[in-house]
Parts: C-alpha cells; structure tokens; sequence
C-alpha cells in the first residue's frame, strides 16, 4: 500500500479494514497468479525430476542469455563489462572475471540497472526490506513476479504444505492501528485465505487472544517472523499452554531462526519449521525441505559461495554469498554481494534432490527492539520505505529510549525527519523517546555487515 492508499485504510473501522484488504488481496492475486502463472508452476516442478547436469545446464543457459542482454540494454553493464569480450566466460566458473555487483549501486542508481527495451513507468516497483535499514527499488514486471510465486509454490509443495490452504501470517505491515487497545489484532484477506496478524501488539495482556484466534482458525500453515511466533510460545510454556494441533506447518523467513527459538516453536506447537532464506532483489532463494536440509534452488539463481580473496570456498567453509538471479531480465543483478554468509555442503540430502545443499545461513542477525509494554519488535526497515534514506541504524540503551543513526540522502528535509519518527512510534508506542542522528557512514559490525538493530539491554 502507498501512503495515500495507507491513510485512508487505517481510518476505516475494523469490518471495511477487511474488505479493504480482501479487495486489495484480490488485486495481488491477479498479478501473482494471473495468467500464465500455472505455465510457470508447471515448468519449475518439471525442474524437480532433472539431474545435477542437467540443472547445471538450465544455469548455464539462463546466464548466458543474461549476460547477452544485460551487455546489449542495460546502461550499468555496458560500461562495466566493456573490455570483457565473450568468449572469455566459457563456463559459470568464468563468472570470477566479471566484477561485483555492490548493493550502493543498487540503492543510488537502480535505474542504470533496467533493460532498455522496458518502458519504466510500466513496470512494478518492489522495495526490499534489507538489513542495510533501507529499502532498495527492484523492477520488474507481473511475469517475474508470477515466476516468483511459482518457485515459493514448489518450496511449499516440496515440504508438503497445502499452498491453497488458509494461512495466518505474522510479518512486518501495521495491520492494527498502533493504539487499538482491545482484540481482534488480525485483519482478513478472504480471497487470500490469508488472516493477518499484528506483530506490533504482542504484548503479554493480548497474548491470550491472539492463541483463541488461532485456536479457531487453525490455519494450514503459520507464515511468521521467528522472533513474532516465538513471543508467543515463550509466553504458552510460562502459563502451561497448549498450542499442539493449531497448524500443521510453520513457514520462517526475514530473520535468523535460532536453535533455541526452532526447538521451542516445534515443541510447542508440535509442528516442523520450514525455514526460507530469499530477498526481495529476487536473486537467491534457500529453502528447507522435509528433510530439514537447505537447498539452493539453482534454477532460480547462481550462487557464488566466496572467500575474501575472490576463490570458491570449500564445503564447510564459511563464505561470502555472492547471487546472480536468473528470473528477473528486467533488471539483471549480475555478481551481486547482497551481504549474508553461509556454509555450503557437500552431502545429498536423503530427499532425493539434486538441489546443492547449504549447511548453514548466516546473516540477518539482528537484535530486536524492546518497548516499555514489553513487546519485541525486529525488521525495522519498512519505516524507510519511500524516504530518502541512505543507511539506518536503531540503537537502544535503555527501555524507552531509541537512538537513530541516518546517513541522508538528496531531498531530506525536516518533514522527512517528523514522519520517520510518526511511522517508528507507530509501531513502538508513543512513550518511547526517539533521538535522530544524522552521521557521515555508520560503523559495520564484524564481517562487513550493517546491524539495522544493535541492542544493549
């Protein structure tokens, strides 16, 4: 929703909300399973039964067309991948010769990135939720987005989820209005099937009705945020509660799952977690399967796995990860360093996928916030959506306190710096005081990475 469409929803009561977005869902069916979407289901679950030569293939094939094109039509590679002729990427092992792709090319100039042969006014915006704290614009058009779905439609099937089943999902939209005081904290979008739940409102007094709500509906799977799900499991072991047989299946994506809060969710709800690691540029996706393996889906994309010196990192060996998507043309993220490291392994997984697997994921390891109502709130970069914000960083000290780190960019203004604070009381509260800095570059923790959220209580 832009924020035009955002004001006029939350002034709405609780009944058109749900019309609201159950219409709004409808529009999203429309783009992510229109036309031509089952063609595209059809043809990645036929990419289940291939070989890992035949895979290899299918990667080979999608990158050179890529390269072709992006050499052709896309101003930023034109330049770049001027004085590297063709014939010197003769194979994926050739990719080392092209140059990185950095995420500040992405964030400052994402237009240089888009084929030429696409009117852009045309195509759809998408803006990332990464851990740099701003978001970056991706575009694309309904195609890709319905090749997207078509690949997470597989990821459900391979862990044997019912995609056309009735979902809860707890993510990082304000679905309630921040000062609603009583339940429902959950909206409906019926024609998704789709019962949406405030991550903003999981404090320990509404904890109760947000497990009568699930109670009831009892949806297939639960599509959450690790740190959201495990609030409230924390909260059913402290009062002896029961949440065995609420879902059949637990989808984690955006944060980093940790042991602890995998074990806990799975004993309390009895159900098992199906971990997902994507991005929003659409150039690498990791799933679990049935067997609890995480699998690269190369046909999605070319995963490089790098150590410092630029060299393929040995199995076991904790490395850089370094995408090249192969569904999006329209804007082709070549060699991209999107800032996550993992451990690649060597073994077959025992579900018989010739998928490489990953040992390990490692990134998105933020803190989380603390409120003085004691919710837990994580993935702040949503707030930044649409400001012209370079990098962000939330620091808490103390309860009810936040210390804003922004790098500005051109078009900042003071306006700028009241409705950031507007959009992050939002969703911690009024009561928390929220201090604005505004610096050169923000410090990176060790690897490189840029913490969104760093918390010392």
């Amino acid at each position: 929703m832009n924020v035009g469409v955002a004001k006029i929803y939350y002034q709405l009561p609780a009944g058109l909300q749900n019309v609201f977005l159950s219409t709004y869902g409808l529009y999203l069916q429309k783009i992510r399973h229109g036309p031509q979407y089952r063609d595209f289901c059809r043809q990645v679950n036929s990419h289940l039964a291939l070989s890992k030569g035949e895979l290899a293939e299918i990667q080979w094939q999608g990158f050179c067309k890529l390269l072709d094109d992006s050499r052709k039509y896309v101003p930023y590679y034109r330049k770049t991948l001027k004085d590297i002729s063709a014939p010197e990427v003769k194979c994926l092992d050739d990719m080392r010769k092209l140059p990185l792709l950095e995420k500040e090319v992405l964030r400052a100039s994402p237009e240089t990135l888009v084929d030429e042969r696409y009117e852009k006014k045309k195509l759809l915006i998408v803006h990332t939720t990464g851990t740099t704290g701003t978001p970056l614009k991706i575009y694309c058009t309904p195609d890709v987005r319905k090749k997207n779905y078509a690949f997470y439609r597989r990821f459900l099937q391979q862990a044997g989820i019912d995609y056309s089943g009735k979902r809860a999902t707890f993510g990082g939209r304000i679905i309630v209005p921040h000062g609603q005081k009583q339940p429902p904290f959950w909206r409906h979008s019926y024609f998704q099937k789709n019962i949406l739940f405030s991550s903003y409102h999981l404090t320990e007094k509404n904890l109760s009705s947000y497990i009568t709500a699930l109670r009831k509906i009892r949806p297939e799977y639960i599509d959450t945020y690790p740190s959201s799900l495990f609030t409230l499991a924390k909260y059913a072991v402290q009062q002896g509660i029961s949440l065995k047989g609420i879902s059949r299946a637990i989808v984690t994506s955006a944060e980093t799952l940790f042991p602890e809060q995998r074990k806990i969710l799975e004993d309390v709800f009895d159900a098992q977690i199906f971990d997902q690691y994507g991005a929003a540029e659409m150039c690498v996706f990791l799933g679990q399967c049935a067997h609890g393996s995480y699998h690269v889906h190369s046909d999605y994309a070319i995963i490089e796995f790098l150590r410092e010196d630029g060299s393929w990192a040995a199995p076991g060996e904790e490395a850089e990860v370094v995408c090249t998507g192969l569904i999006n043309s329209v804007m082709p993220l070549i060699r991209y360093r999107i800032g996550d490291r993992a451990v690649l392994s060597d073994r077959e997984c025992e579900c018989g996928s010739h998928f490489p697997v990953v040992e390990k994921i490692i990134g998105r390891a933020d803190d989380v916030i603390l409120t003085p109502d004691g919710r837990r709130i994580g993935r702040l970069s949503p707030v930044l959506k649409g400001f012209p914000v370079k990098e962000a960083q939330y620091r808490q000290k103390v309860i009810d306190e936040i210390d804003v780190l922004l790098v500005k960019d051109q078009g900042f203004s003071v306006d700028t710096e009241k409705s950031i604070i507007i959009e992050l009381k939002k969703r911690m509260g009024a009561k928390i005081k929220i201090n604005i800095e505004y610096v050169e570059v923000i410090e990176r923790a060790k690897g490189g990475k840029l913490k969104s959220i760093v918390s010392e209580l």
